[in-house]
C-alpha cells in the first residue's frame, strides 16, 4: 500500500487507501484519526480511495462505530475529501451522504487535486497553482 498516511503538510492530511484494507491498517487509521482529533486544530482529511477494494462489512461497522462515537468532535474539527475514481462507488457515496449526512462537511472527486483545492479552500489555506 506504500506510505498510506501523510501528515506533514498539517491541517491537511492524505490517506492513501488502495486495494484490500486489511483489519491492521483500518486499526491504525483510526489510531492516527483520534491523535489528529486530540490536537484540538480543525483538519482536512483527504482520502484517496483510488482502486480501492472497500471495506468489508465488519470493517464499515467498525468505521462507523468510530464516527459515531466521535461525531462531537468531527463535526467541529474534521473537513473531508473522498477521492473515488469508479464513478458508480462515488455515486453511491454520494448519495449515501444525502441520506445519512456526516456532522462534517465532506465531498467526493475523481480528482485528489481537485480535493486538496477544496479542502485548503475550507480550512483558509492558500490553494497552490498549478
Amino acid at each position: 500500500m506504500g506510505e498510506p498516511i501523510d501528515d506533514t503538510q498539517w491541517p491537511l492530511v492524505t490517506v492513501r487507501w488502495s486495494g484490500v484494507m486489511t483489519d491492521a491498517a483500518l486499526n491504525g487509521f483510526l489510531v492516527q484519526m483520534d491523535s489528529w482529533l486530540d490536537r484540538g486544530e480543525p483538519f482536512g482529511l483527504l482520502l484517496d480511495a483510488r482502486g480501492a477494494q472497500g471495506l468489508s462489512p465488519e470493517q464499515r461497522a467498525r468505521l462507523l462505530g468510530h464516527m459515531k462515537e466521535r461525531a462531537t468532535l468531527t463535526a467541529k474539527l474534521l473537513f473531508q475529501a473522498m477521492v473515488i475514481d469508479n464513478l458508480i462507488q462515488r455515486t453511491l457515496f454520494y448519495g449515501i451522504n444525502l441520506i445519512f449526512p456526516n456532522p462534517f462537511p465532506s465531498k467526493v472527486f475523481a480528482d485528489p487535486a481537485a480535493a486538496h483545492a477544496w479542502l485548503a479552500s475550507e480550512l483558509g489555506l492558500a490553494v497552490p497553482e498549478r
